[in-house]
């Protein structure tokens, strides 16, 4: 009798079913063959020929085996079945297949195989090798456990991939719901300023005020739903933003961005600028310097804010702020990125490393005025 257990063919998503029969019977051959040359040397010349063939088909009837327990553990494995029913399918699922091989074997015995066993009685061969548990025991159990840690595997990446999306839908969920609470305070600050500037006969500063929450409510709109947008984008949004702020407060806010044309298609996490713009006690106030390198096929982002700030002081009201836009970096990018939060100058700099893609898209908004430009 054989001694070695099979392995079971993986059965990859997408493959045919004249594939998986081709792969076992090939899995079945190999076992076999290496059977074979470890015990040819015990087998007398004038039968080797009929044991030869004993032991080839006797690991064939090993490939419906698999065949019929592939989609049973595949089964148990997708309902969560319960360790009872999982052991009484185990037991009832040996028995069968003990059964099948130990008629299989007697019947085979009337064709070829050891000349001492075709001999023998059909019954008699068939209750020696249901006697004989323990190899059959063990090449089922090699074949279970095979069968279940593929399906288990296939399963947890099924969840993963699962987790992953609901994780890019929340964040993306997390962005837009910014969006939504940042348009009604925004909206209502600028037509209360709007409407000061019209009583006082600045009709000029009304017009260009409203100028630019058309932008940004514009800008807001384009990027809904999205997780990664163009940095000409993102900057566009942060430039409309800032020339609000320069219009309601004239004088408090002075900005220089210094983006190089070849960066401007690069790919950024949409409203992350934004969200280390808003990251000082007082944001909008002071100074911002905005730029941006190409190096080694990485885009390095420098943000810096000259705020009233005082040095050395912690970031606590935006701290909630800033380990979202951490984990959301994390989620995006997988530990490939750099986000260095840190007080300089009696300001806030913070500098974003990421990897550098560029988005063709991103040709569909085109710069506005404040590219390179000092204010």
């Amino acid at each position: 009798m054989t001694s070695s257990t099979p392995s079971a063919p993986t059965v990859r998503p997408g493959w045919s079913r004249p594939a998986f029969w081709g792969l076992a019977v090939v899995g079945a051959s190999m076992l076999a063959l290496f059977e074979w040359l470890q015990m040819r040397s015990m087998v007398p010349p004038e039968i080797r020929t009929a044991y030869r063939v004993w032991q080839w088909i006797s690991w064939l009837l090993w490939v419906p085996v698999v065949a019929v327990a592939s989609p049973l553990v595949r089964r148990m494995i997708s309902a969560r079945a319960r360790p009872v029913v999982v052991l009484l399918t185990l037991l009832g699922g040996f028995l069968g297949t003990l059964v099948y091989w130990s008629a299989a074997r007697a019947a085979l015995s009337r064709f070829t195989g050891p000349p001492s066993v075709r001999k023998m009685p059909a019954s008699r061969v068939f209750l020696a090798h249901f006697r004989g548990i323990i190899m059959p025991g063990v090449n089922y159990l090699a074949i279970v456990g095979i069968l279940g840690t593929i399906e288990l595997r296939r399963r947890l990446r099924r969840e993963a991939l699962g987790a992953a999306r609901l994780e890019a839908d929340l964040a993306r969920a997390e962005l837009d719901q910014m969006r939504v609470q940042l348009q009604p305070q925004l909206l209502e600050d600028t037509l209360r300023t709007t409407a000061a500037f019209v009583r006082s006969g600045a009709s000029t500063q009304a017009v260009q005020l409203l100028a630019r929450l058309s932008d940004v409510l514009r800008l807001t709109l384009a990027t809904l739903g999205q997780e990664r947008v163009a940095l000409r984008q993102e900057v566009e949004f942060v430039e409309a933003y800032l020339g609000l702020q320069q219009i309601r407060n004239p004088g408090r806010l002075r900005s220089r961005v210094d983006i190089p044309a070849e960066a401007l298609t690069a790919e950024v996490p949409s409203l992350a600028l934004f969200q280390l713009a808003e990251l000082p006690a007082t944001p909008w106030e002071g100074a911002l310097e905005l730029s941006a390198t190409i190096a080694d096929d990485r885009l390095r982002i420098r943000l810096h804010q000259l705020a009233a700030a005082q040095p050395g002081v912690e970031v606590t009201e935006a701290a909630d702020r800033l380990v979202r836009l951490r984990q959301r970096l994390e989620q995006l990018y997988h530990g490939d990125h750099v986000l260095q939060v840190r007080h300089e100058n009696a300001g806030l700099l913070c500098t974003l490393d990421i990897p550098l893609i560029h988005l063709e898209s991103a040709e569909l908004f085109p710069a506005g005025g404040l590219l390179a430009a000092a204010r």
